[in-house]
């Protein structure tokens, strides 16, 4: 997964001008014809982050792509600088702050907990269906029953290509 947000440096709200102004500044700053500390690779990496946040489609597909990425690792992004970040249990009196920017990240940690839950919750479940596909030649339809037990107790969805 690429995080085109954190290598513009923009926030996942920026609007297609904000995008544009971001990436003409880094563009300048990192073409390999314009300075000596310029970077051929952070060029193009700066380059195909602009041509998907650009257009509307691709940068829709892309966020909802994202968000997928992230709450699946209970990961939240900043809403300043666009940076990922894993959060930590957040003590009571403490507010969860970006490891890049230090802006404060709008996330509790009630939504923390419940966000990895689910996120542990569906790895469990994609390795499990993961090695019933492989197991179910051997065992049968008994670890076919107990997949489908395990989906139905977590009220999991059955995911594309499972049985």
């Amino acid at each position: 997964m690429k995080f085109y947000y954190r290598d513009l440096w923009i926030p996942r709200t920026a609007t297609p001008d904000q995008v544009k102004s971001a990436y003409r500044k880094l563009a300048r700053e990192c073409h390999p014809d314009h300075g000596a500390s310029s970077d051929v690779a952070q060029f193009l990496i700066i380059g195909e982050a602009y041509q998907r946040l650009s257009d509307a489609a691709l940068r829709t597909a892309y966020d909802a792509e994202l968000t997928r990425f992230l709450m699946r690792r209970g990961w939240v992004l900043c809403p300043r600088c666009g940076a990922h970040n894993e959060v930590p249990v957040i003590p009571e009196s403490k507010v969860a702050t970006c490891g890049r920017c230090h802006a404060h990240l709008p996330v509790t940690e009630q939504e923390r907990r419940s966000t990895q839950v689910t996120a542990l919750r569906e790895q469990a479940i994609d390795v499990a269906a993961e090695l019933g596909a492989d197991l179910l030649d051997l065992t049968g339809g008994y670890l076919h029953s107990k997949l489908q037990g395990l989906r139905d107790r977590f009220g999991a969805k059955v995911r594309k290509g499972a049985r």
